[in-house]
């Protein structure tokens, strides 16, 4: 029994590995710069090393810090008047730091700038990126803001969730069709349902919306419509990680369908604002809106609401 679960923890930790950081810092030097040293390294170097790397890091007393992985190496002085180590190195180690790595991937994040990134790539514009790390794992996703076809070819680059993201991070393309499944509790105490997807239009922030809706879970509506999502990266600095996850999120749509229990065709109209959290696979919003439906003739609602739902969204 002993041996059984010596193998089931020894392959829980081959499964958990990573890359490793050896700090050594010589006698003289500060325990809070040590630990401002380690927490950069820790943000700015280990997630873009392989799993079996090991970076070996050395700060001797006169803050000069020397980095290995393998064969290559670097070397960074710190100033000593520099009042954010950690910020100091994650800055100069954004792209300094490339040089520690035995290969970048093709399709990458190459440059970072105030609001977020850029890469040297013909991506399609309004697509979203899922953003790797060093292990291939799902660091977070971005979308192309802008694409410039001349030379250089430049695609700007929003992050709209995940973890803080780094210049050498590889891209994925994701699916153009994300179907989502959204639940809402309105202001008037009616729940309702959705089931949708949305595709890019040539122009970013617009999507084309389509899908079912019942907002009441009295009366079921195909619908279609136009949509804009507005990363709060667009505004502000990615680096908070509310920042990173919020967007602005506006649609329009049209539909046609049906009451459950008196039957007829119904034709309605509405307009929403919604703030959104984006969690992984996960959203949540708050927002509201105007909502208008009627069969021959006569209105069956009309009026504004308020609404607060979640959604769980698949990317095909």
């Amino acid at each position: 029994m002993r041996k059984l679960w010596a193998l089931l923890l020894c392959l829980l930790l081959f499964s958990l590995s990573a890359a490793s950081l050896e700090l050594d810092s010589e006698e003289g030097v500060v325990e809070s710069m040590g630990l401002s040293v380690r927490r950069a390294l820790e943000r700015s170097m280990l997630p873009l090393l392989k799993e079996d790397e090991i970076l070996v890091a050395r700060l001797d007393a006169s803050l000069a810090l020397e980095l290995r992985v393998d064969d290559r190496h670097l070397t960074l002085n710190i100033p000593a008047h520099t009042k954010d180590v950690e910020d100091y190195l994650v800055s100069n180690l954004s792209y300094d730091g490339l040089v520690l790595l035995q290969e970048l991937p093709a399709l990458r994040l190459e440059f970072s700038h105030e609001r977020g990134f850029a890469a040297g790539s013909a991506l399609v514009e309004g697509r979203p990126y899922l953003v790797l790390d060093g292990q291939g794992n799902k660091r977070g996703v971005v979308v192309a803001s802008h694409v410039r076809r001349q030379e250089p070819v430049l695609a700007f680059l929003q992050q709209t969730s995940g973890k803080e993201l780094l210049v050498g991070m590889g891209l994925e393309p994701m699916g153009l069709f994300p179907l989502s499944v959204n639940m809402y509790l309105q202001g008037d105490g009616s729940m309702g349902l959705g089931v949708g997807t949305s595709y890019p239009l040539g122009s970013y922030p617009f999507r084309l919306h389509f899908g079912f809706a019942s907002p009441d879970l009295q009366q079921g509506y195909l619908v279609a419509g136009l949509g804009a999502a507005l990363p709060f990266s667009h505004l502000f600095s990615p680096n908070n990680h509310l920042v990173r996850s919020l967007s602005l999120e506006g649609k329009a749509l049209f539909g046609v369908g049906t009451s459950f229990s008196e039957g007829g065709l119904y034709y309605a109209a509405e307009g929403s604002l919604s703030l959104v959290y984006q969690r992984g696979a996960w959203s949540f919003r708050v927002g509201g809106g105007n909502h208008v439906s009627a069969s021959a003739g006569t209105l069956k609602r009309q009026g504004l609401f308020l609404n607060l739902g979640t959604a769980y969204t698949y990317t095909l």
